[in-house]
């Protein structure tokens, strides 16, 4: 029992070194959130660098441990900067909401509307607001991407974070402000005309438009910036 309570003391120490190390990271994202020009608190490339340096250095902690302990984290942090929340419609499945509690924590504020339109008018207006929709493809349900009322706005993420090779996103989240293009990141392009270029790869179509994805940023009249993704940690 000496022996236990012995071992108990060293979790209590480090215990309390984590939480000193967390205020310590606290105060350093309140002095970002001072310092940031742009009103975007939500960074999903600069969370995925993160996580993937993390679990690159990762021996022997569950990678979704890891994934749920830093998104905490990093929701926390960004309440200090003014918080998000996620706009979603009803019709999203159990499972896909799942999907994004497992990305945001479920301390997240979610606003549900049914309505594109009322949707994307609520996205620009409310201060630090993400929209959740199915992930572009061309049935009925993920067709919103073809809209015009969306060309204003941009895709930052695909969700679930952690996916199986050759399996697609089933989420994407949508801002109002511009991402910001980094290494290890896909960008997509929406285009009226079907082009071919090597380092295009035609992700979905509907309506005669015609949506790209390319690992390089690429520069073409015919194509309109869509969105960067992170790329998904493939398990």
């Amino acid at each position: 029992m000496n022996e236990i309570n012995r071992l108990r003391k060293k979790i209590d120490k480090i215990d309390l070194q984590i939480l000193n190390l967390l205020g310590k990271r606290s105060k350093i994202a309140e002095n970002i959130g001072k310092e940031k020009r742009s009103k975007n608190l939500f960074r999903p490339e600069r969370q995925a660098n993160i996580l993937k340096n993390l679990l690159k250095n990762n021996n022997e902690i569950n990678p979704l441990f890891i994934l749920a302990f830093w998104r905490s984290i990093f929701l926390s942090q960004i309440d200090i900067q003014g918080g998000i929340k996620l706009i979603m419609s009803k019709g999203i499945a159990k499972s896909n909401i799942r999907i994004v509690y497992d990305y945001f924590s479920h301390d997240v504020d979610i606003i549900t509307i049914n309505n594109l339109k009322k949707a994307l008018e609520k996205l620009s207006k409310e201060k630090n607001s993400l929209l959740i929709l199915p992930y572009p493809r061309h049935n009925e349900k993920s067709k919103w991407w073809v809209s015009k009322e969306v060309e204003k706005f941009y895709a930052i993420a695909a969700l679930p974070f952690f996916l199986n090779k050759k399996k697609y996103p089933s989420l994407v989240i949508i801002s109002k402000y511009k991402p910001t293009i980094e290494k290890d990141c896909f960008i997509l392009y929406r285009s009226k005309h079907l082009l071919k270029e090597k380092k295009l790869k035609l992700e979905t179509k509907s309506n005669e438009i015609y949506l790209y994805k390319s690992d390089y940023e690429i520069k073409n009249k015919y194509l309109k910036l869509f969105g960067v993704l992170p790329k998904s940690y493939e398990i």
